[in-house]
């Protein structure tokens, strides 16, 4: 399973992203005024998170019920995401997820599907996604108006959108001093921008033997491994980390074995 972040309060930078185990983020299109200054995505710090192999998610949020504003929202909405999209290096054909971040009612649904609608003339429908709790993620997803689905923890209980591309937890994580959510990917396409259709050629026998090796490299959770020690980062070395460490330390042995021969005989006791 991949994770991944979203984070609105600074931009914590694809090195930093990469070394705490995180290979994508969701990233907002909209800006966060002076008090979440690191809540827009820029072309800076998308073109950054690429070079870092980080994969970028698409989501458009300026205020928690702002779905309730209808049809002509979600067009306009969806015309400057996209926009946003394109300015960044992304592309047109990836979908961008809406915010729903309230406890939306069955009677705020009418608004929020007539949002979606309106998003899909300036998407197309199958570009379409949505961000909120279980019941108005179900809801889109049976009224056909979303295509795609992150399910957040918050206004959900116990239920699991069993048709969901991406699950917000609950848990929170500092990296380089930035406070982040931590997501998991359900779907192998879950709508990042770097995705390949060639990709769909993989069957789920062979998706799932590389999500075995992925984990078998980088450790339960992709954490590292416990049993090969820690980093200067105090972050768990990946096998390939403690490999590189195994190998240091018999280069050390053999400096010392070599620097010990050099002495006589009597020396070497």
């Amino acid at each position: 399973m991949r994770l991944g972040l979203d984070y609105a309060a600074g931009r914590p930078g694809g090195a930093a992203i990469r070394a705490a185990g995180y290979d994508f983020v969701v990233r907002y299109l909209t800006s966060g005024g002076p008090t979440l200054p690191g809540k827009q995505l820029t072309p800076a710090e998308a073109a950054d998170l690429r070079a870092h192999g980080i994969s970028i998610v698409s989501n458009w949020e300026t205020w928690a019920n702002r779905m309730l504003d209808g049809f002509d929202a979600g067009v306009a909405d969806a015309s400057a995401g996209l926009a946003h999209v394109l300015a960044c290096g992304g592309r047109a054909d990836r979908p961008i997820y809406f915010s729903a971040d309230f406890d939306a009612t069955p009677a705020d649904q009418v608004p929020i599907d007539a949002y979606l609608r309106g998003a899909a003339t300036v998407l197309s429908a199958e570009n379409v996604g949505i961000y909120g709790g279980y019941w108005p993620v179900s809801r889109a997803l049976d009224a056909g108006t979303a295509d795609w689905v992150w399910q957040t923890d918050a206004w959900s209980g116990t239920n699991v959108e069993t048709r969901r591309n991406i699950h917000q937890t609950l848990r929170q994580v500092v990296v380089n001093g930035v406070q982040c959510d931590v997501n998991e990917a359900i779907t192998v396409d879950f709508g990042q921008w770097d995705w390949h259709p060639e990709e769909d050629d993989l069957t789920p026998e062979q998706d799932a033997i590389l999500r075995d090796i992925q984990v078998q490299l980088r450790g339960p959770g992709l954490d590292g491994w416990p049993q090969l020690g820690s980093n200067g980062e105090g972050r768990y070395n990946t096998l390939v980390d403690g490999l590189a460490a195994a190998l240091d330390r018999i280069d050390e042995l053999e400096a010392q074995v070599e620097q010990l021969s050099k002495k006589p005989w009597w020396c070497r006791f």
